[in-house]
């Protein structure tokens, strides 16, 4: 089989449009909870569902902690108890010098992805 995947930095959160992404990796979560929604947002595009994993570094990341239980909590999400305990709980109320409404019925995290009509591959040399 096989599988086409995209590895990219921050820069690839925001402003780019990449079509059939089913799956978003966090390898290091970002440091503010909109660059986190922006990342995960590349998946569930236009009303679809998608699944994003990320890895949470206590160390490295207990200060966004308590935004991420937020935000999984509107979400409807399960919130880890290790996420629990490190960030305490609560509604997340959002703020985004964007603007805009969000139609994805979720932040993407933990949701399995439905079966989509996948545009045709590009070529890439």
């Amino acid at each position: 089989g096989r599988m086409d995947v995209l590895i990219a930095t921050s820069v690839a959160a925001r402003g780019l449009d990449i079509k059939n992404v089913n799956h978003v990796v966090n390898y290091d979560l970002p440091k503010s909870i909109d660059d986190y929604v922006h990342r995960i947002g590349r998946t569930g595009r236009v009303g679809n569902k998608g699944r994003a994993t990320s890895f949470y570094d206590p160390e490295a990341d207990r200060a966004m902690a308590s935004d991420l239980v937020k935000i999984l909590t509107q979400a409807g999400q399960s919130v880890p108890d290790f996420l629990k305990d490190a960030g305490g709980s609560g509604s997340y109320m959002g703020s985004s010098q964007f603007g805009g409404k969000d139609i994805r019925d979720s932040y993407g995290s933990r949701v399995d992805a439905q079966p989509v009509a996948l545009e045709p591959e590009e070529e890439w040399e």
